[in-house]
């Protein structure tokens, strides 16, 4: 067994025992279920931003696609969510291709600014047409109780296992794309577009397809993230301040690494809620003074990530 699947089987044991011991209470294993959503985000941008070197300021417009999709389908067909997230993930890999196919055969910023814009245009659309989304107010999703065929379940460990199972699938795609010629031509664009399209890469259909599957994998974490939390609205499905939370949960742990995205959201997310639960009375958006802090002390300190401090501790 190589070592990456080795360390792979140790991390889910050890974070599958949480529960029994340490996680042992609805608010702690709260925390470690959106940690494990924000982790499945940031693997999944780290597919195209961190491997393949292009800035997707809106990324969290696919959590959208795929949440109120799922979501839509419940509440008005009664489709399952399980089919319903397979929907999403559809959806979110058509507008990845809509927004790529013209931005990768260009060069600059234009993938980046297409990016954001359609985030913003899907969360503009998401509040107008209130009566099919709900609007500002949002998409409430009827409870069902304990119903696991429709993706609810009265047992919060079940959701940590859930997303955990996500961490560790994704965890596999991602090392099978490092280790494949598709990986290769990925981190080739990424470190010299031009040398790579000079050996015969075709640079706009390989990052089309990194778009498309960076995409499906974040479509199926919104499904995860409503069915959790019964709820969306357009500024959770769409809104910026999402967007970066993922990017943040990426650049702390190390982008275009294997564990980073699991350590950046294992550690990122944890550390603002319990910020904002102890301190948010007092100070109002300490999470986001925190979420800066912790940035710029990475950016200043350990630019490659948390994943780099194994490496760091041994030069000294």
């Amino acid at each position: 067994m190589k070592k990456d699947l080795r360390n792979l089987l140790i991390f889910l044991v050890i974070m599958g025992s949480l529960p029994f011991w340490t996680l042992n209470t609805v608010y702690y294993q709260g925390i470690f279920i959106r940690a494990l959503i924000y982790v499945g985000l940031a693997q999944s941008w780290n597919i195209i931003g961190g491997l393949g070197g292009q800035l997707s300021l809106g990324h969290a417009c696919f959590l959208g696609i795929g949440g109120y999709t799922s979501g839509l389908l419940f509440e008005h067909l009664g489709i399952t969510p399980w089919i319903g997230g397979l929907v999403g993930m559809g959806a979110a890999v058509v507008i990845s291709l809509m927004i790529g196919y013209p931005c990768f055969r260009l060069t600059g910023i234009y993938f980046a600014l297409a990016s954001f814009t359609v985030s913003l245009i899907l969360e503009i659309l998401a509040r107008h047409f209130d009566k099919l989304t709900g609007g500002d107010v949002g998409l409430s999703i009827r409870l069902l109780g304990d119903a696991p065929a429709y993706f609810q379940f009265s047992n919060p460990k079940y959701y940590y296992y859930i997303g955990l199972a996500i961490v560790g699938f994704y965890f596999l795609i991602t090392r099978r794309i490092l280790n494949s010629r598709f990986g290769y031509y990925l981190k080739a664009i990424r470190d010299d577009q031009g040398a790579a399209e000079i050996m015969g890469v075709d640079s706009a259909r390989v990052k089309l397809m990194a778009f498309a599957i960076s995409a499906f994998m974040a479509a199926f974490v919104g499904t995860f993230y409503v069915q959790y939390n019964l709820f969306i609205d357009p500024a959770a499905g769409f809104g910026m301040h999402q967007s970066v939370q993922i990017l943040l949960a990426s650049i702390a742990g190390g982008i275009g690494s294997l564990w980073g995205p699991v350590l950046g959201g294992l550690f990122i997310i944890p550390v603002g809620e319990i910020t904002n639960a102890y301190l948010g009375k007092g100070i109002p958006g300490i999470d986001v003074l925190v979420y800066g802090a912790i940035l710029l002390i990475i950016i200043l300190y350990i630019p490659k990530g948390l994943i780099s401090l194994p490496n760091l501790f041994q030069r000294k």
